[in-house]
C-alpha cells in the first residue's frame, strides 16, 4: 500500500512539471514597489511652482499578463506586461493636487530552473531579460522621454496543481534610467529599481511534446 501511495505521488509530480514544448498562459495581480526617487528637485505647476525635493513614486496595485514557452526541462522563455496603478509622492505641503503617475512594465526573460523539488510538483527558477518602463497619467502631460529601455531580472516558485495549472510567485526587478525632459530642459539621469511582486495562475495551452 505504501509503495502504491509514493507511485501516485511521484506520478503526480511528474505530469504537474512543465515539460518541453509546453505552451502557457497566465494572468497575474500584486503590488509594485518603486526603490528610488525619480528627481533630486524638480519645480512643478509651472515656473512659478513650488520645487520638491526627492520626488518618488508610491507604491501601488499591479496587474498583468504573461506568455510562457518550455523550450527545454529546464529552460524557457517568456514575455509579460503588467500595468502599476500609482502616484507620486508629493510632500502634505505641496498645493499640486495632479500626482497620477501610472507605470507600464514589460519584458522578455529567459527562465532557468535551479532547483526541483523531490517526489513534488515544485520547483525554483531564475529569470532575466529586457524590456521597457514608461510612465503615463496626468502629472506627465508637459514631460517627455517618460519610457525607457531597462534590464529585468528576478526569481520565481512554481507549484503544479495539475497537469494543464500551475501556481506562480514572482518577484521581478526592472532596472533602468530615468531622464526626462521639459521643454527644453533634461533632467539628471537617475537610475531607477521597481519591483514587482505577483501571484498568478498559469494555464498550459497545449499538451507537452
Amino acid at each position: 500500500m505504501t509503495r502504491r501511495i509514493a507511485l501516485v505521488v511521484v506520478l503526480f509530480a511528474l505530469s504537474a512539471t512543465p515539460l518541453p514544448g509546453q505552451v502557457g498562459l497566465s494572468g497575474f495581480s500584486g503590488g509594485y514597489l518603486p526603490l528610488r526617487n525619480l528627481f533630486d528637485a524638480v519645480r512643478v505647476g509651472g515656473e512659478t511652482g513650488p520645487v520638491i525635493v526627492n520626488l518618488g513614486q508610491e507604491p501601488g496595485v499591479l496587474l498583468g499578463g504573461r506568455l510562457s514557452v518550455r523550450i527545454l526541462s529546464r529552460l524557457g522563455v517568456e514575455v509579460e506586461a503588467s500595468y502599476a496603478l500609482s502616484a507620486l509622492d508629493l510632500p502634505p505641503t505641496s498645493e499640486l493636487t495632479v500626482d497620477d503617475s501610472n507605470v507600464l512594465l514589460a519584458s522578455l526573460n529567459a527562465t532557468w530552473i535551479f532547483f526541483k523539488a523531490p517526489f513534488s510538483p515544485m520547483s525554483l527558477y531564475l529569470s532575466g531579460g529586457f524590456g521597457v518602463a514608461a510612465r503615463s497619467g496626468d502629472f506627465w502631460v508637459t514631460f517627455r522621454d517618460t519610457s525607457s529601455f531597462a534590464g529585468a531580472f528576478g526569481l520565481g516558485l512554481r507549484y503544479g496543481l495539475t497537469p494543464l495549472l500551475f501556481l506562480r510567485f514572482d518577484l521581478r526587478n526592472y532596472v533602468y534610467s530615468f531622464e526626462p525632459t521639459a521643454g527644453a530642459f533634461t533632467f539628471e539621469s537617475k537610475t531607477q529599481s521597481d519591483l514587482m511582486a505577483t501571484l498568478a495562475l498559469e494555464f498550459a495551452l497545449t499538451p507537452a511534446r
